[in-house]
């Protein structure tokens, strides 16, 4: 059993544990919360666990209050996901990738009648440009038509609208990009996959998020699966990883934090390791290493990779005898190599300044390492509501009680027929003295106050205005508007919060067409994407992408998301536009196409209001006009004879 690395995975670890507890701290507590609200239990917010067994304690200062009867849940955050979500991610967004226009210095520089060989210069530089820039135009052209086929077949859409609820719940959603290849397949694919933010530990040590120098991930698979992959012997994980058969995780279910260690595993024995991507080495520059081993840890850079897990020695990526080799300066040389190799990130991101992961986060805090959640300026409210409502339900359940009060003297034949009597029983009642009340009486519950509903409506609205629930995005309004201008007025104001997030989700998105790429260029060959751009396109890609400098990929390259193509689109809009181009455009392209004989433009402008109609387009598009005449045939009536002048 290899033990050179101990040290440093031990250091690890307890960075990780860390790591956990200012997150929970951080972010954690109040996005749980958020979750909770969501999607359970609902019961929650009257737990013991947040106050006395028999009293709620979170309504503030010390009085403590009877816990209501009757505990509901206004699920507001329910509201929020399915009003919200659609309107930032409805479709996969179109990826545009286009190669960067270098301006040159002007041609009057170069133009000198002491030299007129500047001129010369001038044209061959102004040639090599044009050349590369359309080497790199054809770069962009196989890289856009990969990068807008993937995410219908690897349903980008789903993973994305997971990330943009848990942003929306939590504050942070997470895209993983990396290679990926289904189990049997032959192909590798380029992609971006949703995972918890549960799962994401950030380098506490710094103070945004752009100053981290490592982050971890949460993994929990099948032992088998782990041992197979990474090449460890069979059962070679269990009594060493953290995570145990359904039998050992009973002896260990009251530890509060088991969720950081481990994971019941009911049909198979699981392992519960951490993925490291360290900006800072293998652990040299980590606090409570031997000074003696910093120089042999140090040697292996600044951008390391590795997987690690409780109670065991050696990272699962660098199995003996390799751990042994990454600290021994004699070595084998071959053995060497492939520790380089395994503790390289898959994909070197960090030549980008970027990680493999997309943060999805719409409320960044000043100074801070995480972010805030979109709920958590309403919780104040939403437990209010909560408890208010729950309160007033536990009211209209007494309340709705009745009682009837009849005089021990009353015949029995009275008390049965107010039991069980018909609707319509006729009783005699004798000897009454006074009034009928002396004998029979409801008992009746004061009305309720309205103060209580009142009080329910402010609270509800400061809610709204907090996370943006406002009447308009209901498609509701208080009263008439006036005016188109009021209406549009209302419109802009309305849509500042959710244009603002639309533009968070759209700038994440390019970043994550941006990471595919180099994901593409790095890991794919021509056999990979054959069948996405044609035998043709293979060869191009191994050509002009394979061959070629990966920062080629990088910063000769512009991508971006074309604008609101993530969004819902608005029909309604759509048709009006298009209506109005028909009638602007229609007559001037149709007058080009009789004229030049090009029907590209008035075709197109056709095929725009069919799609927005809801129309097939093939039926209205003009035919291409007939190709003209070979040179010397001729173009006159049948016979020859050329027509006949005007007299």
């Amino acid at each position: 059993m290899s033990e050179a690395l101990r040290p440093a995975i031990g250091n690890w670890l307890q960075k990780i544990r860390l790591a956990w507890e200012f997150k929970k701290k951080e972010f954690s507590d109040d996005g749980d919360e958020c979750m909770r609200f969501f999607d359970g239990p609902y019961t929650w917010l009257y737990s013991p666990s947040r106050g006395s067994s028999a009293s709620m304690t979170g309504l503030g200062g010390d009085d403590e209050l009877p816990g209501p009867s009757a505990r509901m849940t206004v699920n507001k955050t329910a509201e929020l996901v399915q009003l919200f979500g659609p309107a930032l991610y409805h479709r996969n967004p179109v990826r545009k990738v286009s190669p960067r226009h270098v301006v040159g210095p002007p041609l009057e520089l170069y133009q000198s009648q002491q030299d007129p060989s500047l001129e010369q210069v001038f044209a061959m530089q102004q040639q090599e440009a044009q050349r590369q820039w359309a080497i790199d135009n054809a770069r962009s052209d196989l890289l856009q038509r990969y990068l807008n086929y993937t995410p219908s077949a690897l349903d980008l859409k789903t993973e994305s609208r997971w990330a943009i609820t848990e942003a929306l719940i939590k504050g942070m959603g997470c895209l993983w990009t990396g290679p990926h290849r289904a189990p049997g397949a032959v192909m590798t694919w380029a992609g971006s996959f949703f995972d918890s933010v549960d799962n994401l530990l950030l380098d506490p040590d710094a103070e945004t998020f752009r100053d981290i120098k490592w982050m971890a991930r949460k993994r929990v698979r099948p032992n088998w699966e782990v041992e197979r992959e990474k090449g460890l012997p069979e059962g070679s994980l269990k009594g060493h990883a953290s995570g145990e058969s359904f039998t050992a995780q009973a002896a260990t279910a009251n530890d509060p934090d088991g969720d950081y260690r481990r994971k019941t595993g009911r049909t198979a024995d699981l392992v519960v390791y951490w993925e490291v991507w360290s900006k800072m080495g293998l652990g040299g520059r980590l606090s409570g290493i031997p000074t003696e081993q910093k120089q042999q840890l140090d040697q292996w850079g600044d951008w390391v990779y590795l997987e690690i897990t409780e109670n065991c020695p050696y990272p699962l990526n660098l199995p003996p005898p390799l751990c042994d080799a990454a600290t021994q300066p004699d070595a084998n040389p071959q053995l060497v190599e492939e520790v380089r190799n395994r503790l390289s990130w898959d994909t070197p991101l960090w030549a980008d300044g970027e990680w493999p992961m997309t943060p999805i986060v719409f409320h960044w805090r000043p100074k801070r390492l995480w972010p805030m959640s979109h709920m958590k300026p309403g919780l104040g409210e939403l437990q209010f509501l909560n408890w208010a409502w729950s309160f007033l339900a536990s009211k209209v359940r007494r309340a709705s009680r009745d009682f009837i009060v009849i005089a021990k003297s009353a015949a029995e034949d009275l008390k049965n027929n107010i039991k069980h009597g018909a609707d319509y029983s006729v009783m005699e009642l004798e000897n009454i003295m006074g009034s009928i009340d002396n004998v029979v009486k409801f008992l009746q519950h004061p009305p309720f106050a309205k103060d209580i509903y009142e009080v329910i409506q402010g609270v509800t609205e400061n809610f709204e205005r907090r996370v943006g629930l406002t009447e308009l995005i209901y498609g509701q309004s208080g009263r008439q508007m006036r005016s188109a201008q009021e209406a549009q007025l209302k419109s802009d104001a309305i849509n500042v919060r959710p244009d603002d997030m639309a533009n968070t989700v759209e700038d994440a998105m390019t970043d994550v067409a941006r990471k595919e790429a180099f994901v593409a260029r790095w890991h794919l060959k021509g056999e990979d994407v054959q069948q996405v751009l044609g035998p043709t396109g293979a060869e191009l890609w191994d050509a002009l992408l394979v061959a070629s400098d990966p920062a080629s990929v990088l910063y000769a390259l512009e991508y971006r998301i074309e604008a609101n193509s993530a969004r819902k689109p608005n029909r309604a809009l759509e048709q009006s536009n298009m209506h109005d181009a028909m009638q602007q455009l229609f007559q001037p392209l149709l007058g080009y196409a009789q004229t030049f004989g090009n029907v590209g433009p008035i075709n197109a402008l056709i095929s725009d209001w069919a799609t927005a109609n809801d129309l097939d387009a093939t039926k209205y598009l003009l035919p291409p006009p007939p190709p003209p005449p070979p040179p010397g045939e001729a173009t006159g009536p049948p016979g020859g004879n050329a027509p006949p002048k005007a007299a």
